[in-house]
C-alpha cells in the first residue's frame, strides 16, 4: 500500500525545491516504511509505500522502467497480477515485478491497459518518451487521486488533497455547492470537493496530460441488465462470487485480520476468510457503552461457529485527537461514521495488522439501508396525511427519532414524487438547512441554481424505481462516502481494506438480477440472507440492521466544551457558514435536553468549522 503524489509541467519544472518533500511528509501515515523521489525536466513524482507484497514486488517506488524510463506509482492491491504476467510474458514482454508488468501492460495496450487490471488501485504513470502523464483510478472508486490544474498548465496530482495544497498557489477557497450537497445527501457528489481548485478523479475514469492538454475518459460503468433468475440460482451465484471476492482479498505476505461487528454482512466476509485458511482468523469488533443497543452477543456468536480469534474493545477517543478526524477525510460530515473506523483501524494496528477484511459496500449494492423500505411503502405512506402513517415511518426507520421529528420528515416525504428515484436521498435533506444556512452563504448558492438542478448521475430508465434507487446508492454514496470512510480511516493509521463485496465481477453480478430478488417486501438483503441461510447463524441472518455510528449526543456531550469553542457566536459569525442565533439557540436548547434533538446539526457545524480551521485558515499547517 501507498500514497503518491506529484506534479507535471511540459514546459519545465518551476523551482520550488521543498514541495517534493514536503509532498512526502504529509502522505507518510499512507506507507511508513520507505519514501521515494523520481524528478525530471517536466515531472516530479513520489510515494510513500508499506510493503505488504514482499516476494511480488521487490522494489520500491517510483519504479523506473531499467529501459524505457517510464515511471510508475501505484497504490493498492490487484488480483490478476499472475494471470497478466503470465499473458504479457507470452506477448514478449519482461515482468520480473508487479511495477513491470504494470508498465509491460501499458506499452502493450496504451492507457486501456487499465480495464486488463482487477482489484482497488489509484495510479499514475510518467512516460517521458511520449511527454505524458496517466492518471487512473479503479472502477468502483476505492482508492482516492485528487487533483489540479493551475493556469499554467502545471497538473498537480495525490492520493489526498493535503499534498495538493503543498503546491504553491493552489487556491483553497471554499465550495459552496459542496456544503449544500453535503446538506443534501450527507456527502459531496465528485468529481468537485470542498475546495474549488481540487477535483477528484471518477471511479473508472482515467486522466491523461501532455502537449495536447488533459483528457478525462471512462473505461467502465456500471451497465445494469437484468436477466431472468430464480431465486435460489441467484443466492448461489452470489455466495460463489462472494467467496471467490474474499479469496482474492487474501493475497499478501502477511497476516489479515477481519472486522466483525455481528452484522450479516462482516459476518459474511470473516466467516469466508475463515473457511480458506488453516489457522485462527483474528476478527475485531468495537463496543460504545452509551449506545441503547450491544451487538458483542451476535459477534461472539459468530466467531465460537468459525473459530476465529476475537478482540473487543470499548470506543476511547481523547480530544486532541478529534481533528484527525476530519484531517484524514478531508471533508465534513454530517454523521459520525468516522470515528469507528479510525478507532478500528488504530486497534488493528497496534495488534500488529496492516490488513484488515470488512464488509464494507454490502449495503448499497443489496439494498441495505432503511430508506429502500420508504422507497417501496411511499404509495401506502404518502397517499393521506395521517399521525398513524407517520408512525409507521418511524417503525420503518427507527433511528428517524422522536414522534415530533418522525412526523417532520413524513410531512415533507408527502409532498416528494413518489415514483422518483432520488426519494433515498432528497427525503434526507436537512430539515433545518433554511435556518442554518446564514443569508450570505444562501446568496451563494443560488448563484449556482443551475447547477444545483442537474447534479444528479443519468440513470438507465428501463429499470424498476428500486433498481434505479440502488444505481444511485451503487455510483452516488458508495464512491463518495462509503469508500471514501474506508480508505481514509484506515490509512490514518498505515491500514489497508479490503471489502470482498466491492469486486467488480460481484457488484456487475448484482446488477443483472432484478430489484425484487435483492429486497423481498421489506426485507433487506433478502438475497444475501438467502445465500448465506445454510452458511451462517440464523439468529445472524435474522436479526435488525444495527448502525456503526456512535449516537450523535453522546460525542456532543463528551466534546461540549471544544464544540462550543468552535461554534462560538464569535466564529460562527466570522466564518459566515451558519447564523451564529441559530446556532446559539440549539446549543441551548441541547444542553436544556431539548425533545428535539439537535445534535446531528451541531456536529455537521462543527465538522465544518474544524475544516475550515485545517485546510483554509491554518495554511502554515502544511509545513510546505
Amino acid at each position: 500500500m501507498s500514497g503518491f503524489a506529484g506534479y507535471c509541467h511540459l514546459q519545465g519544472l518551476p523551482p520550488f525545491p521543498a514541495v517534493l518533500p514536503a509532498m512526502a511528509k504529509i502522505l507518510a501515515h499512507r506507507g511508513p516504511d520507505h519514501t521515494g523521489f523520481f524528478q525530471d525536466r517536466c515531472c516530479a513524482l513520489t510515494a510513500c509505500e508499506q510493503t505488504i507484497m514482499h516476494q511480488r514486488t521487490g522494489l520500491t517506488q517510483p519504479f523506473i522502467h531499467p529501459t524505457s524510463g517510464q515511471v510508475i506509482l501505484f497504490d493498492g492491491a490487484l488480483s490478476n497480477l499472475q494471470k497478466l504476467r503470465t499473458d504479457l510474458v507470452a506477448r514478449g514482454h519482461t515482468c520480473e515485478s508487479d511495477q513491470e508488468t504494470l508498465i509491460a501492460a501499458y506499452n502493450e495496450w496504451n492507457e486501456t491497459f487499465v480495464s486488463h487490471i482487477d482489484g482497488m488501485f489509484a495510479l499514475g504513470l510518467w512516460d517521458p518518451g511520449k511527454q505524458t502523464l496517466l492518471l487512473a483510478r479503479d472502477r468502483l472508486g476505492q482508492k482516492p487521486l485528487f487533483y489540479c490544474a493551475l493556469p499554467d498548465n502545471t497538473l498537480i496530482f495525490a492520493s489526498e488533497i493535503k499534498a495538493i495544497l503543498c503546491f504553491p498557489g493552489v487556491s483553497r477557497t471554499f465550495n459552496a455547492l459542496a456544503m449544500d450537497r453535503l446538506l443534501d445527501f450527507g456527502f459531496n457528489l465528485a468529481p468537485s470537493t470542498f475546495l474549488e481548485s481540487v477535483q477528484q478523479l471518477m471511479p473508472g475514469h482515467t486522466l491523461t496530460h501532455n502537449f495536447q492538454g488533459s483528457k478525462i475518459r471512462c473505461y467502465w460503468q456500471l451497465s445494469p441488465v437484468s436477466q431472468t433468475i430464480q431465486t435460489q440460482q441467484a443466492a448461489e451465484g452470489l455466495y460463489d462470487h462472494l467467496m471467490q471476492a474474499t479469496k482474492n482479498c487474501l493475497m499478501a505476505d502477511q497476516p489479515i485480520a477481519a472486522y466483525l461487528s455481528g452484522g450479516i454482512d462482516s459476518s459474511a466476509v470473516a466467516a469466508m476468510y475463515a473457511l480458506q485458511t488453516k489457522e485462527p482468523v483474528n476478527t475485531l469488533s468495537i463496543t460504545f457503552e452509551e449506545a441503547d443497543y450491544d451487538e458483542r452477543h451476535f459477534a461472539r456468536l459468530v466467531s465460537q461457529v468459525f473459530n476465529t480469534k476475537h478482540h473487543e474493545f470499548i470506543c476511547t477517543i481523547d480530544e486532541k485527537e478529534i481533528e484527525n478526524l476530519i484531517w484524514f477525510l478531508e471533508t465534513p460530515l454530517v454523521t459520525l461514521l468516522n470515528l469507528p473506523l479510525y478507532l478500528l483501524s488504530r486497534q488493528i494496528k497496534e495488534m500488529g495488522f496492516s490488513i484488515v477484511l470488512s464488509g464494507d459496500g454490502a449495503d448499497e449494492i443489496l439494498g441495505g439501508y432503511s430508506y429502500f423500505k420508504i422507497l417501496k411503502a411511499m404509495n401506502f405512506i404518502g397517499h393521506h396525511e395521517s399521525p398513524t402513517r407517520a408512525n409507521l415511518l418511524r417503525r420503518i426507520w427507527p433511528d428517524l427519532g422522536n414522534q415530533d421529528q418522525a412526523w417532520m420528515r413524513y410531512r415533507m416525504l408527502k409532498n416528494f414524487p413518489i415514483t422518483h428515484p432520488a426519494l433515498p436521498y432528497r427525503w434526507q435533506t436537512f430539515q433545518f438547512k433554511g435556518q442554518l444556512l446564514s443569508d450570505t452563504f444562501l446568496e451563494k448558492l443560488a448563484l449556482h441554481q443551475n447547477v444545483r438542478q442537474n447534479e444528479l448521475p443519468i440513470i438507465p430508465t428501463q429499470l424498476s424505481l428500486l433498481d434505479q434507487a440502488l444505481y444511485f446508492e451503487t455510483t452516488m454514496r458508495l464512491p463518495n462516502l462509503t469508500l471514501a470512510l474506508a480508505d481514509t480511516m484506515s490509512m490514518a493509521n498505515s491500514v489497508q481494506l479490503r471489502s470482498p463485496f466491492m469486486d467488480h465481477r460481484l457488484v456487475e453480478y448484482l446488477f443483472s438480477i432484478p430489484g425484487h430478488l435483492k429486497m423481498r417486501g421489506l426485507n433487506e438483503k433478502f438475497l444475501l440472507k438467502r445465500a448465506l441461510k445454510n452458511f451462517l447463524p440464523q439468529e445472524i441472518c435474522t436479526r435488525p440492521k444495527q448502525p456503526l455510528a456512535p449516537p450523535g449526543k453522546w460525542f456532543v456531550k463528551k466534546f461540549r466544551t471544544l464544540i462550543g469553542d468552535i461554534l462560538s457566536y464569535q466564529n460562527v459569525q466570522a466564518k459566515g457558514y451558519f447564523r451564529p442565533e441559530f446556532m446559539e439557540y440549539i446549543l441551548k436548547e441541547f444542553d436544556h435536553n431539548s425533545p428535539m434533538d439537535y445534535s446531528g446539526v451541531i456536529i455537521v457545524a462543527f465538522f465544518v468549522h474544524l475544516f475550515d480551521h485545517l485546510f483554509l485558515s491554518s495554511p502554515q499547517g502544511f509545513s510546505c
